[in-house]
């Protein structure tokens, strides 16, 4: 990436970050239906995983943890603000909410609430790649908790055997909700299973740019070239609980939380940028993220026919009639 690019990450990162408060400010003014899972430490390597993919010939599929995914793939703010907030205009005109996420236009497939239900979902994404001869590749994002569902080791199974382009992604932030990656995972990792299925796979710090550009690039590139499989895992902390406003007394007050988007503006400082341009460059994320959020609460909530609409329009089976 060139330097401009990576200033361009660096923003684009404190804009998903700043989306995420202020969808927690919203979600504690009562606007928010439901719980909110934000995605506060991965907005780094969220943004530069999806800085090297081509939506939307590249899809991407992700968990319950998804407005970063689909922000960091080009999704309109407004429309993901509406969505998380219910309201008319969202991606699904507010009838998905918070974990059902969609933007293929912009490579966004789908996101997906059940644990691991996203990743059969990018396999079906990869076939029809390969099928239809595109050149693009689906990414399959989940979380580490995720890396244990059987859905996934035989979707892991099926690309290998089908030799689909697909390319998994663990953020691995060592918790499924409240218990510790230590607790529930047998005593072998991630890329260790990943590599026994045959997959090719590495691992990458969550916060290290450096590393970040050169594993996902090569990873990225491998997939698409190949046509196989691959996985990543990332190490990326989790900033806030499983869920806003959960009270996490499951974890230490001493634990340490590295935030990788100061890391990143370190390593922008000692490359010769200056704190004045990198403090720019976060208002302004700041004061767009902002006026995304804000207009979107003032959208109307989906009118009671808007259902009754998207429901026809997605079923082949009409009232009377044969699918």
């Amino acid at each position: 990436m060139t330097p401009d690019d990576l200033k361009q990450v660096f923003e684009r990162a404190h804009f998903i970050r700043a989306f995420e408060q202020e969808i927690a400010a919203a979600a504690d003014a009562g606007e928010v239906p439901g719980l909110v899972h934000l995605c506060l430490g991965a907005e780094l390597f969220e943004t530069m995983l999806c800085a090297q993919l081509d939506g939307p010939r590249d899809q991407v599929t992700g968990s319950h943890r998804s407005h970063g995914l689909a922000l960091a793939m080009g999704a309109d703010a407004e429309q993901v603000a509406a969505e998380i907030l219910g309201r008319a205009g969202g991606l699904s005109e507010g009838l998905g909410g918070t974990q059902h996420l969609l933007a293929p236009e912009r490579g966004f497939l789908t996101s997906n609430g059940i644990v691991g239900g996203q990743v059969p979902l990018a396999a079906g994404a990869a076939l029809s790649a390969k099928t239809l001869g595109t050149g693009g590749i689906a990414v399959a994002v989940m979380g580490d908790g995720a890396s244990n569902q059987g859905a996934v080791f035989e979707t892991m199974n099926l690309a290998v055997s089908l030799k689909l382009p697909v390319l998994f992604v663990i953020e691995n932030n060592g918790f499924g909700q409240s218990t510790s990656a230590l607790y529930a995972t047998g005593g072998i990792s991630p890329i260790a299973r990943a590599r026994a299925f045959g997959l090719a796979a590495s691992t990458v710090d969550g916060g290290d740019i450096s590393g970040l550009e050169r594993t996902l690039e090569r990873l990225v590139a491998w997939v698409r070239e190949t046509g196989s499989p691959a996985l990543v895992e990332a190490s990326v902390p989790r900033l806030g609980g499983h869920y806003h406003g959960e009270a996490e007394t499951y974890r230490s007050a001493n634990e340490a939380r590295p935030d990788p988007l100061d890391r990143f503006e370190d390593w922008l400082i000692r490359q010769g940028n200056s704190a004045e341009g990198c403090h720019r460059r976060k208002v302004r994320a700041r004061e767009q993220a902002r006026g995304a959020v804000e207009r979107a609460i003032a959208l109307p909530e989906p009118a009671p026919e808007t259902l009754e609409v998207w429901s026809t329009r997605l079923s082949p089976v009409r009232a009377g009639g044969a699918a």
